[in-house]
């Protein structure tokens, strides 16, 4: 006998039932069909909820990229340097996808089409590196009065590639580094993505001060 379930309980019942069968096969193992029977539901009850299989594992990305959004957001909202914004950012991005047991990073790193990588991209890139990228505008006093040219659009690029490196060593630490070095592993990626971001924010401020060099005027 089925339980009573409102159309949001289903709806979070649907999505852990696919998560499992994800985390169990892998994604390209899975068929709709599997999610409905785990999931003790009619078919056209799953697609009142979902459009696809795809769709499935976007909802469960887009958990992911909340979660992890809503616990970084408060952080970066109150440190006070370009330091700690940015060390907070990388343990955040690296821990998105914890190697546990009910992780998905594999999934999340292989299955889908390009539906998927379209919305983990916009999720990763948009929602997270927009967020970090204002956090770190508002700590530099040249980018926060828009006083150097090109400044924003540089620091957007070094944002992406930033988060772009964290997301893919939280899918090298799980599957080739031991338990025993991750945290070590963490460590010694903060350092070197924090090397990489203070030099991109000293290299404003060395071409703030070549641009404000007065020009001589031939006579």
């Amino acid at each position: 006998m089925r339980v009573p379930m409102t159309k949001a309980q289903r709806h979070v019942h649907i999505l852990r039932a696919a998560k499992q069968l994800f985390v169990e096969r892998g994604y390209d193992d899975v068929t709709i069909a599997d999610v409905i029977k785990a999931s003790d539901i009619a078919r056209g009850t799953f697609y009142l909820h979902f459009d696809s299989l795809e769709s499935l594992l976007t909802a469960l990305f887009d958990e992911v990229v909340f979660k992890t959004w809503k616990r970084i957001a408060p952080i970066l909202e109150q440190v006070a340097d370009i330091e700690t914004c940015t060390i907070e950012t990388v343990r955040a991005v690296f821990r998105m996808f914890d190697n546990t047991e009910d992780s998905l990073i594999d999934v999340f790193s292989s299955g889908g089409g390009q539906e998927f990588m379209k919305r983990k991209e916009d999720a990763l890139y948009n929602q997270l590196g927009g967020l970090v990228e204002q956090a770190l505008i508002k700590r530099h006093h040249l980018l926060h009065q828009g006083q150097v040219p090109e400044a924003e659009r540089n620091l957007k690029w070094t944002v992406v590639m930033v988060v772009s490196l964290v997301a893919n060593m939280s899918y090298y630490s799980a599957n080739h580094i031991s338990e025993a070095d991750r945290s070590a592993f963490e460590q010694h990626l903060v350092s070197f993505v924090l090397a990489g971001m203070m030099n991109h924010m000293n290299g404003i401020e060395e071409k703030n001060a070549t641009w404000q060099i007065p020009r001589t005027v031939d006579r």
